[in-house]
This record gives structure tokens, C-alpha cells and sequence, in this order.
């Protein structure tokens, strides 16, 4: 990774953390006010913020922080199969909750994985102009699952790219499983989670909504049943991890297995991201 994308990365990673909320509307406007696009002006306050001097930082700032950020189209979002179809309910059932999130207007959040050129890394940051709400599961209050811009942005390749009879390692808010219930060449979807709690819920609010009823769902540990797979299994899609920090160990396990299954594809949620960090 070259200077300026640790930099970047480092920058981010802290406006994540402490600021994500903290530009306004109002700040955006007094800046396109100028003739500036919405990204210039969203650069240049988290420039700012930073006592960063885009003037002395130009190559950084128009190579790097500005690419990075992008204005996004809720309509494209709400468009979804999911959205339109999967009316979620507020619902609590022990340890775990399902129920709506928001994003803020102007909040910012990570939309897809980073995109990597050679040494060069160019970072997806993306903010709404209204409030944003999406669905979302806890887990004795911690996040576990969310169908936000990221999980639809990073899981499009692995959603066209599965046919057949499709192993599904982790439920989540079942994002995956009903986009591929939806493919006429997928034959029959076998999922794989380990909370009672958590399969209660799909069952409950979740699957009720599934026009095509190809789901299998499975109570047992994902490694425990990796050791015996099916031999009709044409596809693997693995999502058992919240983010990277939990994911990079599980990662590398699952991958041991490639070698076992020669003739299945694997996948992996958020997997570009995860191999920049090992």
C-alpha cells in the first residue's frame, strides 16, 4: 500500500469512528453554493476537519479522498427485491432482535469493499441526502447483521455467480438466500446456522415472505457440517463474521476446505476486504 492509501485508510477508519454523523446538510450547502459537487463538498469538510490544506495535498485530495466518495441513490436501494418484498416487523425473541436502523442525512458509511490497483487503494464511502432506514438484527445488542448499500454492494458477485444446489454458511437477516431464491437456476438453497433464536426469527418474519420455498435451514455449527457436505453441492457462500476484525480467522478456515471440495465454487462475504488485511 502506497502513502497515500495508508493515509486515506487511517483518516477514514478515525472520521468513521468519532464523525461519521457530524456533517450537516447546511455545511454541504454553503459549499455547492460555490459550484461544487456534493463528493467536492464532503472532501473538503472532512479535509478540513483534519487541517488538511487540499491546495498542499493535491495529488492526495483528487486522487485519492475524492474518488472515494460517493453521493448514493436511495431509490436504487428501495428498488431491491428485498425492500419492495420483505416487510420486516419490529421483533424480540431472547438474545436476538430484528427491527429498522437508520442512517442520517449526510451520515457517512462504508458501501463496498475497497477497490485495489496495484499498490493503490481507493476507499467506498457513500452518504445519503435524506435519512436512509434499513433492516437490521442484534445480537444481545451488538449488530450482527444489517441489509444496508454494503451487504447488497458486496454480495452482487456472489449472488450471480451461484447456480445449483447452494450452501449458505450463516443466516443473517436471510439478504442472500432470498435473492437466490429468486434465480431460475438456482435449485435448492441449504442454510446453515446455529442459533435456535436466530432461525426462529427467519422462520417467524422472514420466510413467510419467500415466493420460491427452496430453503433448507439447518440448526448445527458451519465447520461441523463442512466436514461432511453434501456431494450435490455446487456453490458455497460463506457470511458467518461481522466485519473484518472476526472474520480474517474464520476466513482462513473455511478457505482449508477448498481443498476438500475441489469441485464446489467457494465464496466469501466481503472477501477483497478481508485479504487486504491478512
Amino acid at each position: 500500500m502506497d502513502k497515500y492509501s495508508l493515509f486515506t485508510l487511517e483518516l477514514f477508519s478515525d472520521f468513521l469512528d468519532k464523525y461519521d454523523d457530524s456533517i450537516t446538510r447546511e455545511d454541504i450547502q454553503r459549499i455547492c453554493d460555490l459550484g461544487f459537487s456534493k463528493e467536492y463538498a464532503f472532501a473538503l469538510l472532512i479535509s478540513t476537519m483534519y487541517n488538511i490544506d487540499i491546495n498542499e495535498n493535491k495529488q492526495w485530495f483528487n486522487e485519492y479522498l475524492l474518488p472515494s466518495i460517493k453521493c448514493l441513490n436511495r431509490e436504487k436501494y428501495f428498488k431491491n427485491p428485498y425492500y419492495k418484498n420483505i416487510k420486516i416487523q419490529n421483533k424480540l425473541n431472547n438474545k436476538w432482535s430484528l427491527k429498522w436502523d437508520k442512517y442520517k442525512a449526510y451520515q457517512a458509511f462504508v458501501f463496498n469493499d475497497f477497490y485495489i490497483k496495484d499498490a493503490k487503494v481507493l476507499f467506498n464511502i457513500g452518504f445519503f441526502e435524506e435519512e436512509f432506514k434499513y433492516p437490521a438484527i442484534y445480537e444481545n445488542d451488538r449488530l450482527w447483521m444489517s441489509i444496508t448499500p454494503n451487504e447488497i454492494e458486496t454480495m452482487n458477485n456472489s449472488i450471480n455467480e451461484a447456480r445449483g444446489n447452494v450452501l449458505v454458511l450463516g443466516l443473517g437477516i436471510a439478504y442472500y438466500p432470498y435473492m437466490l431464491s429468486l434465480k431460475e437456476n438456482v435449485d435448492r438453497i441449504t442454510i446453515i446456522e446455529k442459533s435456535k433464536e436466530a432461525i426462529q426469527l427467519f422462520k417467524e418474519e422472514i420466510y413467510p415472505k419467500f415466493t420460491n420455498k427452496i430453503v433448507n435451514i439447518i440448526e448445527t455449527d458451519a465447520f461441523e457440517y463442512l466436514e461432511n457436505v453434501d456431494e450435490n453441492i455446487n456453490y458455497i457462500f460463506a457470511d458467518l463474521w461481522h466485519d473484518v476484525a472476526d472474520g480474517k480467522e474464520l476466513y482462513l478456515k473455511i478457505k482449508e476446505y477448498e481443498k476438500k471440495y475441489r469441485n464446489i465454487k467457494f465464496s466469501y462475504w466481503i472477501e477483497d476486504t478481508i485479504k487486504f488485511y491478512l
